[in-house]
């Protein structure tokens, strides 16, 4: 009788065992589908993304605000525009979202010289930042300005070959099968139908709501503290040394231009930009210090490489490097990397 029970008890013991390990092999997911298989934890109530800016810098950006009439940022569109950032049911076999090659942690810059594609070719340029795209006052998006408006700029990607592969109608269609987006576009808009319209303001109300106003260059120019002699000295070399100033690509308070400028790469032959002269598209200097390497081919590894390497062929003396440095440092508005509104809500 105790043989018989042992050995009851032991197929047993063994069966749930079996049973507990069959369990496991059947919910675990591939690692590149992570974000299709899960459900964006948003607040009750949405974060705000409509912050009012310090006089200091609203007051300089009236005519460079390039928001469009019909896609001013709301909580809900740009909590949309959020979810959809992260989502990498973007991209054809669900690898890829635009934060792979946009990382908050680097300013939604990234550190790769080229970013990968959702099959792993790697595209043409370096992944500029997301930061304060809404002040770029013609609106024209990309290294080469191919782009016409932002929420031009927000569909190509996602339709580009070797960036996320997708079609706008297999897009759409592949987000009407997931539960949790009807509703959220229903708050953002209005109506639950998802179009690829909707897509593109949505992700452009999240990206124009990626404003760096926090950095110790703000509290300076709101009274609130004081450069250093080295960082007032290199603010005044920013301002004024050499034929061609830095601020001239580069305009305070945003750190950005209207036109397109002459890199301040080395020539490449192999991509001359706009029109193939040698133009690109001058990105913000705020958070400079954050989004190594720089330019469009990814061509100076560091900021400090930048201004040893190129500043003097701008006219400024090799001994003051060092104050232009200390100045673009207090660019940095370290809370934008953190911020829970902008980080994953898949997470």
């Amino acid at each position: 009788m105790f043989s018989k029970q042992l050995r009851v008890s032991v197929t047993l013991v063994c069966l749930t065992l079996l049973c507990q390990y069959c369990s496991k092999e059947d919910t675990s997911q591939p690692a590149n589908t992570e974000s299709s298989n899960t459900t964006p934890v948003l607040p009750t109530i949405p974060y705000n993304y409509m912050v009012s800016l310090p006089a200091n810098i609203a007051n300089n950006l009236l005519q460079t605000d390039n928001t469009p009439d019909n896609n001013a940022i709301t909580n809900d569109g740009a909590t949309l525009g959020r979810v959809l950032f992260y989502d990498k049911r973007l991209s054809l076999n669900n690898t890829i979202s635009c934060a792979s090659c946009h990382k908050q942690t680097l300013s939604f810059s990234d550190t790769a010289l080229r970013s990968v594609g959702f099959e792993g070719g790697l595209t043409r340029r370096h992944s500029m930042p997301l930061l304060n795209i809404g002040f770029y006052q013609s609106g024209k998006m990309f290294w080469d300005e191919r782009a016409a408006s932002l929420e031009e700029q927000t569909l190509m990607p996602i339709q580009d070959l070797t960036e996320m592969g997708m079609t706008l109608p297999a897009l759409v269609n592949k987000l009407d099968t997931v539960a949790f987006y009807p509703p959220l576009f229903q708050k953002a808009f209005g109506n639950s139908t998802i179009s690829a319209d909707a897509i593109s303001k949505a992700l452009s109300q999240f990206v124009r709501s990626i404003v760096t106003y926090q950095s110790k260059y703000d509290q300076v120019k709101a009274g609130k503290a004081s450069f250093t002699a080295e960082e007032s000295a290199g603010e005044q070399l920013f301002l004024t040394a050499g034929v061609n100033t830095c601020a001239s690509c580069h305009t305070p308070p945003m750190f950005i231009t209207s036109s397109p400028k002459a890199p301040f790469a080395l020539r490449d032959d192999s991509d001359l930009g706009i029109n193939n002269e040698d133009r690109f598209k001058s990105s913000s200097l705020r958070n400079i210090a954050l989004t190594a390497p720089y330019f469009h081919n990814g061509s100076i590894a560091s900021l400090q490489a930048m201004l040893t390497s190129r500043i003097p062929d701008h006219g400024v003396a090799a001994q003051d490097v060092s104050k232009l440095l200390a100045f673009l440092q207090t660019l940095t508005d370290n809370t934008i990397t953190t911020e829970a509104r902008f980080s994953n809500p898949f997470n």
